[in-house]
């Protein structure tokens, strides 16, 4: 599996919600068939992993966690719904 980097195709979106929100660094990433797209802010980090044609696996889960997330693991809040997966990491 390999991240590639998008974010430039995202710019005015990114841009908007730099401007509107507390978040100070987004990327986002495709995985396969998935997008990926990663916030940070001052209180925690957020990986965002959707697919329109089917469930996020456990594999893309794992992966995603293990090459974006710099922060402890088992503090990670995962909330899955219909082709989203939404991880919530706390800063230290």
């Amino acid at each position: 599996m390999h991240l590639i980097d998008v974010s430039n195709s995202y710019s005015r979106k990114i841009k908007h919600e730099l401007e509107n929100s507390a978040t100070h660094f987004i990327k986002v990433y495709t995985l396969g068939n998935s997008r990926v797209v990663f916030k940070r802010n001052h209180q925690n980090e957020e990986l965002i992993i959707s697919n329109r044609h089917r469930a996020v696996s456990d594999d893309e889960i794992s992966f995603t966690l293990n090459e974006l997330a710099k922060n402890e693991q088992q503090d990670a809040k995962i909330t899955r719904t219909n082709g989203v997966v939404e991880i919530t990491l706390p800063i230290k």
